[in-house]
């Protein structure tokens, strides 16, 4: 069984409920597939803690292996031990910019600490810690970090719109924009800020986006920034779903399509809502749930071809993939190409982000010409995953 088929079943078991449907056709499917690549499938894509307290509320625990359940066990209290480590450094750092006055909001996963969107703040695993804050309070807002307990360890201000902290084995990134700035267009950031909602963790007073900021946010930072189409992460696609349920109603569904198709990104926004539903085999909220068959089947054979490109081709794909799902003619097809490969891919990308790929530290009058052997790169990388895919449907029996 390869990857993206693995993939999927861990998606779908993590969205079963306890007596429903499906439920040992899925657990035989990840049995065939053997654990121990289900355990580093799912570590990589950070829902092991989930993954086992869904084992255990579908009461499947028992059919596990000593040795297995041992292993899962193990990981589990790992990851909720790190979540109470985050947590207090949460609490820290709210704690020290309430102080200083400085209105922050907290971005992504760290949302769950304030609000039970995964039913238990324990469940979500957490690489790092995004916090919000205005570009103009940064300066107060670095110091109330430190005296959080946190060691600053690199900037990237101004272009690549956040500053880096570590302590106590959490990594924070403070940010000054929700998504880098080549992407900050696809939002009001007057908007944003005056409807955050103020919530509580433990009596500490602090904002989050609203309900439909973060859906909408989610998207354009999965999607749109990471371009998530082929290779996604399970975490995410459980976010959307978990997110949704959670706020219900409370999340303007006619304002994000209506973001989604001002910002020409709607196709991008279809077809995450097919991979989500895909994977995951759950219905979503009635006005985002209106795919066609024609368009599932192309998104199903675009999505099959482009899994089986080799490693060293990946990035290329996700790219593929961003063009192919827009729709149009031939000329609509050539607009987006450049879009996507020339003006977001090379001309809009960040100063700090290609002086790193590159490693390049003290030469930044070179930045002209590394732009354009990037361009090249990603030019040669397209070349190169048509040839591929043209090779492999030649070669196909029909």
């Amino acid at each position: 069984m390869n990857e993206p088929t693995i993939k999927r079943y861990i998606a779908r078991l993590l969205d079963l409920k306890k007596g429903g449907e499906g439920v040992d056709e899925i657990w035989n499917k990840l049995e065939s597939a053997g654990w121990d690549d289900v355990i580093n499938i799912a570590q990589e894509h950070r829902v092991m803690t989930f993954l086992f307290y869904k084992i255990k509320h579908l009461g499947l625990e028992e059919k596990l292996k000593p040795e297995t359940l041992r292993i899962m066990s193990i990981i589990y209290q790992k990851g909720v031990a790190r979540n109470v480590v985050t947590r207090h450094v949460l609490k820290d750092i709210i704690r020290s910019l309430n102080q200083c006055g400085i209105k922050a909001i907290i971005l992504k996963g760290a949302i769950n600490f304030c609000e039970n969107i995964y039913e238990n703040w324990n469940l979500r695993s957490m690489e790092d810690l995004d916090i919000l804050v205005k570009e103009e309070d940064f300066p107060v807002a670095r110091q109330c970090m430190k005296t959080a307990g946190l060691s600053y360890i690199g900037g990237r201000i101004p272009r690549d719109l956040s500053e880096d902290f570590e302590g106590r084995d959490i990594a924070i990134d403070m940010h000054y924009l929700p998504v880098p700035e080549k992407h900050i267009d696809l939002f009001d950031m007057d908007s944003f800020w005056s409807n955050t909602l103020c919530v509580e963790m433990d009596g500490l007073k602090t904002h989050i986006p609203s309900p439909t900021d973060q859906i909408y946010h989610k998207f354009v930072h999965d999607v749109i920034r990471h371009q998530e189409l082929v290779n996604f992460r399970i975490q995410d696609l459980c976010d959307f779903v978990m997110t949704s349920r959670y706020y219900k109603e409370r999340i303007d569904w006619e304002e994000i399509l209506h973001r989604v198709r001002k910002n020409d990104i709607e196709s991008l926004f279809k077809y995450h809502c097919w991979q989500i539903k895909r994977n995951l085999g759950t219905e979503l909220p009635e006005p985002i749930n209106n795919l066609s068959d024609d368009s599932s089947k192309y998104y199903e054979k675009c999505y099959d071809q482009l899994t089986e490109c080799p490693e060293w081709l990946e990035s290329a794909s996700e790219r593929l993939m961003a063009i192919l799902v827009r729709d149009g003619n031939i000329f609509t097809h050539l607009k987006n190409s450049f879009n996507v490969l020339v003006k977001e891919s090379a001309l809009k990308e960040s100063r700090e982000l290609l002086l790193s790929l590159y490693h390049i530290k003290d030469w930044k009058l070179l930045l002209p010409f590394i732009r354009t052997i990037h361009l090249f790169r990603i030019l040669f990388l397209h070349i190169m995953i048509i040839t591929y895919l043209t090779k492999r449907r030649l070669s196909t029996p029909k």
